[in-house]
């Protein structure tokens, strides 16, 4: 062996090119670049008919292809918004209708449709209430419609609730545009008609229990024959009234009148976890906002006065741009908790 291969380094420079020129040889074969593919759309010489795309096979169908023309998975018929439901309305449905209706309609129609929603209430898109008189008289079909599609700020559900669950939800909005604008005739002869007194009592409340809402246009009309549907909304929705609820307030209700309250000293560390359970999510955790939007809390109790900022605590600001919730949940102790947190540096 010549004496210039007898060095190390050399030998290792050999085998090493040995064992990438193989490698690189193959890094430039293209059969990955030029293996045999169909273009959407082109001929081809490799099938008789010479087309690349091929039929499906006998029998495919797409999904709910075999059924989009049918009334149950579209609510239309002959072109236009059809006007009944697919199958019998019973009990069972209403209240499967009434449960999707609470998981998924209530953030922004609120349980009583009314398009108050807390979603609503916290800034976003105001919602269409169902008691309008444009929706009162829209078919089944258009709720099932919209549901399924969409409309405006409003998501398409149609993955969430399968065509059954959408058809029970729009029964669910019809019964509820009933229980504010039914009429004597709604209602079966001999059935009996429970008071809105005898409602709440039977819920579980005190027989004045609704004293508070006699503003509202919901119960300004005296007790008829025409009002059990709604005499068991009202009912339902002071039932489910309370933190985060939908149902914290009833659709014009009147702003609960300022009353004398003694003043006592607040626990600044309470206050902290009522702020954070109800005021941080809009004014941020740390008091500071979001302005314009959400005003900044620092220093608000020295700025406006206690008296004000524990008013619109428990009242709310229903005219502001988002309008602020009320929180009736918060009693005199929460607020005076709540203002000795505010009043922290």
């Amino acid at each position: 062996m010549p004496s210039h291969f007898r060095s190390r380094s050399t030998c290792f420079l050999l085998v090493g090119a040995s064992l990438i020129l193989p490698g690189a040889l193959t890094g430039c074969r293209q059969d990955m670049h030029d293996q045999p593919k169909m273009f959407p759309l082109r001929s081809t010489t490799f099938f008789p008919d010479g087309r690349s795309v091929r039929p499906q096979v006998q029998g495919t169908i797409a999904r709910s292809q075999s059924e989009s023309g049918d009334y149950f998975m579209t609510g239309m018929q002959n072109g236009a918004e059809g006007d009944g439901m697919p199958f019998p309305v019973t009990e069972t449905v209403l209240r499967r209708g009434q449960e999707r209706y609470n998981i998924y309609c209530t953030p922004c129609h609120s349980r009583v449709g009314n398009g108050k929603g807390m979603i609503v209430q916290r800034g976003y898109y105001q919602a269409t209430s169902f008691h309008s008189d444009r929706l009162r008289q829209e078919p089944l079909g258009h709720f099932f419609s919209v549901i399924t599609n969409g409309y405006g700020a409003m998501p398409e559900y149609a993955a969430q609730l399968t065509p059954e669950d959408r058809w029970a939800v729009v029964a669910y909005i019809r019964a509820l545009q009933l229980s504010q604008n039914a009429t004597p005739q709604d209602v079966p002869q001999g059935t009996p008609v429970p008071t809105l007194d005898s409602v709440a009592e039977t819920s579980g409340f005190s027989k004045n229990f609704l004293e508070t809402w006699k503003g509202s246009p919901m119960l300004s009309a005296a007790p008829t024959s025409a009002q059990p549907a709604q005499s068991e909304a009202v009912a339902s929705k002071a039932a489910n009234s309370g933190p985060g609820s939908a149902a914290g307030s009833l659709p014009g209700a009147p702003p609960q009148a300022k009353v004398a309250v003694k003043e006592e000293k607040g626990d600044a560390a309470k206050g902290k976890t009522i702020y954070m359970a109800n005021c941080a999510v809009c004014h941020q955790p740390t008091r500071a906002g979001m302005p314009p939007i959400f005003p900044s809390l620092i220093g608000v109790v020295d700025r406006v006065g206690e008296a004000r900022v524990r008013t619109v605590a428990r009242t709310g600001i229903p005219d502001a741009k988002p309008p602020m919730p009320p929180h009736p949940n918060l009693t005199d102790k929460d607020i005076s908790d709540l203002i000795a947190f505010l009043r922290t540096k």
